[in-house]
């Protein structure tokens, strides 16, 4: 199961290696900004919404106040009112005492009008307090207004200013990352180096360990693909003794071997290898559960589950027909990614692209298990979930383009969907009879020990191809990988003897080669104005 777990983290570059390392570096200084500019951002929105209750209250308050003057203002004017009645009803009194009887003393005259000008003296005092709070009031309520009109245009400039900041910070993120056709984010990828000097992969010993760390995971995906032919059917081993055929090739069994294998890989991955490898691998998968972060879940999930069918239908094809048939059918992979690349990302192929997908097309043609002699097994069902395994393998590949998300949690999110969809299918064999295992009871243990050694070069292969990718970078990393079908070939026939026809193995050249080319010509630099028609 070599290339399904391997082959997206072998497509990568599409720069030479020191402006790959170095995109990667600035990539995840560019992921962190962003995540800090978010968190300012939530920051700079909960600080204004709490200003806003503030003003909120503050104008509710000074909105109590003014109704509180306009009564004053009724009370002012009715106090008028009154002042005048009196006033009136004063002069008419002494009129009428003063025609009504002569004899009065004149100083009755002189105190009333002493009244009168107290009473008048006292209420243009009060009309005047009263109008000196009212405008204090509308003063405080127009400072007020003010002060809430000035916060809200700044808080309007603020968030203006950082949404274009972010904006601009994403733009520069994504535009690396629609290179061409066929660049793949590996869903175990290198991990990027922050603080290794850029011209490191250029050390002849480094470049010789990286490619030798390459190879050999190479070779780990391809010996599991061995393995697997070897548990559903019974093979001699090196020319020396037969072994194999613990259970039968079945899509039930196929089925549950996928998840005896993920039920060792998974928690490994997820608690061990991966915190070790990215120690932000838990906070990122958190983050997929904030609602900003809901498109990005679906394609992770997605993801997950087409790599799903894509092992498991290549289980199925590795149980009938040959190990090294089944990889190269697989490896159609690409030119679907690039199909799918053209109709999604618009990224047209060149001609040489167009010529290799013709070319695997044809090699695959080559490879039809019907012409392997002495195999056993059902050569069309075989020929069927290859062709199936690899078109979903494409469809994985475009979801790891759609996510962008680091992909070491990104793996751990994979396998993760992977164990629990394995889990919840396994059941269904009671209802659905092409789905149900069949074990012998006293094969049990052996199949352990096989689940066993497929995790062991699961998380080998892993682990060389995560440290060598960042010594040799992931464009010369994808044409080493690209080596998948013939290396599975070179396998099978050293240690189970599985030979090929003269077609076949020109089938399979015929694949590899292209292959290779579609690695190479992905290492080329797109022209500069090619993004922009996009």
């Amino acid at each position: 199961m070599g290339q399904l777990d391997n082959q997206a983290e072998a497509q990568g570059g599409n720069n030479p290696q020191a402006a790959q390392d170095a995109l990667k570096a600035l990539t995840e200084q560019l992921q962190n900004l962003k995540e800090s500019l978010i968190l300012e951002l939530n920051q700079e929105v909960t600080q204004l919404q709490s200003q806003k209750s503030s003003l909120s209250a503050d104008i509710e308050q000074l909105r109590s106040q003014y109704r509180d003057l306009q009564s004053q203002q009724q009370v002012q004017q009715l106090a008028e009112v009154l002042a005048s009645h009196l006033q009136e009803q004063l002069r008419q009194q002494i009129i009428s005492s003063g025609t009504g009887s002569a004899q009065l003393p004149s100083s009755y005259n002189d105190n009333a009008y002493r009244l009168l000008s107290s009473l008048d003296s006292t209420l243009s005092t009060t009309l005047k307090t009263l109008q000196q709070d009212i405008s204090s009031y509308q003063s405080a309520l127009s400072q007020q207004l003010g002060r809430m009109h000035s916060l809200e245009q700044q808080g309007e400039a603020i968030l203006e200013a950082l949404v274009s900041r972010i904006k601009f910070q994403l733009q520069q993120n994504t535009q690396p990352k629609t290179i061409g056709p066929m660049e793949q984010p590996s869903p175990r990828p290198a991990v990027q180096p922050a603080t290794a000097p850029t011209a490191a992969p250029t050390q002849p010993s480094n470049f010789v360990t990286g490619v030798t760390l390459i190879l050999i995971s190479s070779l780990m995906f391809s010996l599991q693909n061995v393995i697997v032919r070897v548990i559903l059917r019974k093979q001699t081993i090196f020319g020396l003794t037969e072994l194999g055929g613990f259970i039968s090739a079945s899509p039930g069994n196929s089925l549950l071997i996928l998840a005896m294998r993920m039920l060792f890989v998974a928690p490994i991955m997820a608690f061990i290898v991966a915190p070790w490898r990215y120690s932000n691998t838990w906070r990122d998968i958190k983050q997929l559960g904030n609602r900003e972060q809901r498109g990005r879940l679906l394609s992770v999930i997605g993801s997950g589950f087409f790599l799903f069918v894509s092992q498991f239908f290549i289980y199925i094809a590795l149980g009938n027909i040959p190990a090294g048939v089944a990889t190269t059918i697989f490896f159609i992979y690409p030119t679907v990614t690039i199909l799918l690349a053209w109709l999604i990302f618009k990224d047209k192929p060149t001609f040489l692209l167009i010529l290799a997908t013709v070319s695997i097309y044809i090699g695959g043609f080559l490879t039809i298990p019907n012409l392997t002699a002495g195999a056993k097994g059902n050569y069309t069902l075989g020929a069927i979930t290859a062709i199936v395994s690899g078109i979903a393998f494409a469809i994985y590949v475009i979801l790891i383009k759609v996510s962008k998300m680091h992909p070491i949690p990104f793996s751990v999110v994979n396998f993760t969907t992977i164990l629990f969809l394995s889990a919840f299918v396994l059941p269904f064999g009671s209802f659905v009879p092409s789905l149900a295992y069949k074990v012998d009871p006293k094969m049990w243990p052996t199949l352990w020990i096989g689940a066993l050694v497929l995790t062991v070069t699961s998380l080998v292969g892993y682990l060389l191809n995560n440290i060598g990718v960042p010594m040799i970078g992931p464009a010369l990393a994808s044409v080493v990988g690209a080596s998948g079908p013939a290396l599975t070939v070179v396998l099978a026939l050293l240690i189970i003897n599985e030979k090929l026809t003269l077609l076949q193995v020109l089938g399979v050249v015929l694949v590899t080669v292209w292959v290779l080319g579609i690695s190479v010509e992905n290492t080329k630099p797109k022209p500069p104005a090619q993004p922009a028609r996009r």
